[in-house]
């Protein structure tokens, strides 16, 4: 069941997916036993985080809740306060996260303060889906360089469209769909 509930978390955060940069795509789902009582997404840069968002919708629900996330919670100020310090408040009682956070402000940092406050805390549920989701994230915070991709599609006699003008997809499925 619990992949289920992070495979949810997931797909809230693709829906931030465009407007979150420099920030990463991030879903949380808040459940007590099999029941989602809160749940959230990062849907822009300096907005409130998912988790933020998931905790407002659960209200006191949330004291005792299990917390999917995709990336590790954040731990330091920046345009928003510490997503652990408010899970930490709220009571939850266990976080899943689908991967740790490579960003060096909190790498690691966020899963020990909530372990340290007796959250406890599980890492790697579907951890590959949430480092395909966020690699333009994990590429810039890891190198300082922007991810880029780059697309050219021309037919075996170097042309990109017939005599006549017509254009014809020269390119697969699978490039088409990636850019």
């Amino acid at each position: 069941m619990s992949e289920d509930f992070m495979q949810r978390a997931l797909r809230l955060a693709e829906r931030g997916r465009g407007r979150t940069s420099p920030n990463p795509m991030v879903g949380a789902v808040l459940v007590r036993g099999d029941r989602i009582v809160g749940e959230g997404f990062h849907p822009r840069a300096g907005a409130p985080h998912a988790e933020a968002f998931a905790l407002e919708r659960a209200g006191q629900a949330a004291r005792g809740a299990t917390l999917y996330v995709n990336l590790e919670p954040c731990c330091h100020y920046g345009r928003t306060p510490p997503c652990t310090r408010a899970i930490i408040a709220a009571g939850v009682a266990e976080v899943h996260m689908a991967m740790l956070d490579p960003n060096p402000l909190v790498a690691g940092r966020g899963r020990a303060e909530l372990a340290a406050a007796g959250i406890r805390t599980v890492v790697g549920e579907h951890q590959a889906e949430a480092e395909t989701l966020n690699e333009c994230f994990v590429h810039w915070i890891t190198t300082g360089r922007p991810f880029v991709i780059a697309k050219f599609g021309m037919s075996l006699d170097g042309k990109i469209a017939t005599r006549r003008g017509e254009a014809r997809w020269i390119t697969g499925p699978e490039a088409r769909h990636q850019v």
